[in-house]
């Protein structure tokens, strides 16, 4: 579903290179439907959603939150909650003891924002109240406090973290597609936390990231330095389309293949 958007081209791009005997169907509204996309050699039309049935499919990759049926089904996580699971996928249960910090999501992460943050830019630059939707408020030159419950629900539930104590301040920010977390790290893992670290440490990351595009295979940026005794700095940054939510769609779909061949 939403097979018409930008993150489902990401998608489309981080399936192309998998071998295996398997089809991918595009669902999207009246607004995109009879659209063409190219995947793997052939032309993908996308279907008007009030069309299309499911109960063939093996895996259903919901972007719009629009299926409600009984077919295994996929829907991007948290940002926070994506970029952890990638970061500490590597370390045993109950590795980390606490994290406290600030995660930045940027307009991209709410349906339809980064048009809807570009139009508030246009708006205000005409002298208009900017259109408070979706975000709830003026998110363009802005940032918007969001709730952490429901991210702190979901952190807790990654094994590295099961036990750990959490505080994090949520931020809705106007970047388009960078995410930043930074991030003070509790463990008696230190040493292997530093390890992750891919780039020097540069603090002003942490206020004005690199809110354009990277290539589709980029890694995370990762910096790391010690802190008190125990502690760990992290500042993180990825592109939350690119970096984290095409690649967790692309282990999900290895994953069912797995189980089907």
């Amino acid at each position: 579903t939403g097979g018409g958007s930008g993150l489902a081209d990401e998608i489309l791009s981080s399936l192309t290179p998998i071998e295996a005997d398997f089809r991918v169907r595009l669902v999207d509204t009246l607004e995109s439907a009879g659209e063409a996309r190219r995947f793997q050699g052939r032309t993908v039309l996308v279907e008007l959603d009030t069309e299309a049935e499911f109960e063939s499919a093996d895996l259903v990759i919901d972007l719009d939150g629009s299926y409600s049926g009984d077919c295994e089904r996929f829907r991007p996580q948290l940002p926070m909650v994506s970029l952890v699971q990638r970061l500490f996928s590597a370390l045993p249960i109950d590795a980390i003891q606490a994290i406290h910090g600030v995660l930045r999501e940027p307009a991209v992460s709410v349906l339809g924002g980064v048009d809807a943050l570009a139009g508030q830019v246009t708006q205000l630059f005409n002298g208009r109240d900017p259109d408070v939707m979706p975000f709830g408020g003026t998110l363009a030159f802005n940032s918007r406090i969001l709730d952490d419950a429901q991210l702190c629900e979901e952190l807790s539930e990654i094994p590295q973290l099961a036990t750990a104590s959490l505080s994090i301040e949520r931020v809705q920010s106007d970047a388009f597609y960078t995410v930043v977390a930074s991030l003070w790290i509790q463990t008696p893992m230190g040493q292997q936390i530093l390890q992750l670290a891919n780039a020097s440490y540069d603090a002003g990351i942490g206020l004005a990231p690199d809110s354009g595009r990277v290539e589709p295979d980029a890694p995370m940026r990762v910096m790391a330095r010690s802190a008190a005794s125990g502690w760990v700095h992290l500042l993180v940054s990825a592109d939350l389309e690119r970096t984290l939510w095409a690649h967790d769609v692309r282990d999900a779909v290895l994953r069912r293949l797995d189980r089907v061949l």
